[in-house]
């Protein structure tokens, strides 16, 4: 595997993070819990909300430089696995594999090149879009009740 192809999977794995609990912890042992809501490449700078110090202190927004990084711990499991998803479509719709494709630093699996699935949605119109919709929906609470543990 290339540097290249390690970085885009660091990129992936962090976007697929986006709007999720995450803790983080400092060089120096401090931490915060939040939401990360965004990050910057290369220099991972780290932007949480409504997060929590080990002090148990609250702040509204966090902004942490990249550099002071030691750790990045999820706190919740990921709702939406596009390569689990893309195996359902291809199987459910009868769809030649070389139809459906992942789109890793999105998290998207797009579908004949015109519909484009994510954890928030279908984007498309139509019977197909439709389709997607409904397996999606399906998908999502089955692993909703997964990571309960039902």
């Amino acid at each position: 595997m290339s540097v290249l192809d390690a970085s885009r999977r660091l990129t992936s794995e962090l976007t697929s993070l986006i709007d999720k609990r995450v803790k983080i912890v400092l060089a120096d042992g401090r931490s915060y819990e939040g939401r990360l809501v965004g990050f910057d490449t290369p220099s991972l700078n780290i932007l949480l909300q409504n997060a929590v110090d080990d002090k148990g202190n609250r702040y509204p927004k966090v902004i942490v430089r990249g550099e002071r990084l030691s750790e990045i711990i999820v706190l919740e499991i990921p709702l939406f696995d596009p390569e689990e998803f893309k195996n359902i479509i291809i199987k459910e719709m009868k769809l030649p594999e070389h139809l459906v494709k992942i789109i890793p630093e999105a998290r998207v699996v797009e579908v004949q090149g015109r519909y484009r699935v994510s954890e928030r949605g279908v984007e498309g119109t139509g019977p197909i879009a439709e389709t997607l919709y409904r397996l999606l929906e399906q998908y999502l609470e089955t692993r909703r009740k997964m990571i309960k543990g039902e």
